[in-house]
């Protein structure tokens, strides 16, 4: 399993309502395809960097989840003719590594050399 993250760009000029209907759809979807621990959604509305299908700025919607490889191309195919979905993008996210701990053996006495016989 694979951590994701989905990003959209919606039509600045959906009702709330409608976003949190694509919003919910996505999530089916995901969940559909076989995704798990499907996070919570981020909503904001930002200005664009550039103009897109003739708006300057939009509604963005981002959902964090671990699912299959095939899960972003099979969303994005289903998602692809959405009304009021201006973009879209899946990130695969990197992989938290958690920190081990050293495993020291116990500490062992070394004993001092030996003095070597001196030939005269």
């Amino acid at each position: 399993m694979n951590s994701y993250e989905i990003a959209m760009i919606l039509d600045p000029n959906l009702s709330e309502k409608d976003v949190q209907k694509i919003g919910q759809e996505t999530r089916d979807l995901l969940t559909t395809y076989g995704a798990t621990a499907i996070a919570d959604e981020r909503i904001e509305r930002r200005a664009l960097a550039y103009p897109v299908k003739k708006h300057s700025e939009g509604i963005y919607v981002f959902i964090d989840f671990t699912g299959p490889t095939t899960a972003p191309q099979q969303v994005r195919y289903d998602l692809r003719h959405r009304e009021g979905l201006l973009r879209m993008a899946f990130v695969t996210k990197p992989h938290v590594v958690e920190p081990v701990e050293e495993q020291r053996a116990p500490s062992v006495p070394v004993p001092p050399p030996e003095p070597e016989a001196v030939s005269g």
